[in-house]
């Protein structure tokens, strides 16, 4: 019975894996956009969302503040990059144990961020 349940699935998709992210104790589920930290469910607005996914998908690559507001906000920075720190920082708040010395996301002086793996 067993053979034909997981065949069954295996068949019509039904076992395929979520597209989710894990690193360490943070998981991120892009299809439900759900992120849990330690197995705990925390709440994020839709841009912090997108931009722990964009980062998280993205790992040790450096973006610059310029390069991460253009591709969550689709337009040029015109100087509100500061909204990409902000954003940053209340992700930071919700994801680290200690958000002044992050294990996820790297701030690279004069470069932008990085997520770390």
């Amino acid at each position: 019975m067993m053979d034909r349940l997981a065949r069954y699935e295996r068949l019509s998709g039904g076992g395929q894996k979520k597209e989710e992210i894990r690193i360490r104790g943070l998981l991120i589920d892009k299809a439900s956009r759900r992120v849990f930290v330690n197995d705990k469910e925390v709440a994020f607005t839709t841009k912090e969302f997108d931009l722990l996914t964009y980062l998280a998908s993205n790992p040790n690559r450096v973006f610059s503040k310029d390069q991460l507001f253009e591709q969550l906000w689709g337009m040029d920075s015109l100087g509100d990059i500061a909204t990409v720190t902000v954003h940053i920082r209340k992700i930071r708040e919700k994801i680290e144990i200690d958000p002044s010395n992050s294990q996820y996301i790297d701030t690279i002086w004069g470069a932008g961020y990085r997520f770390k793996v």
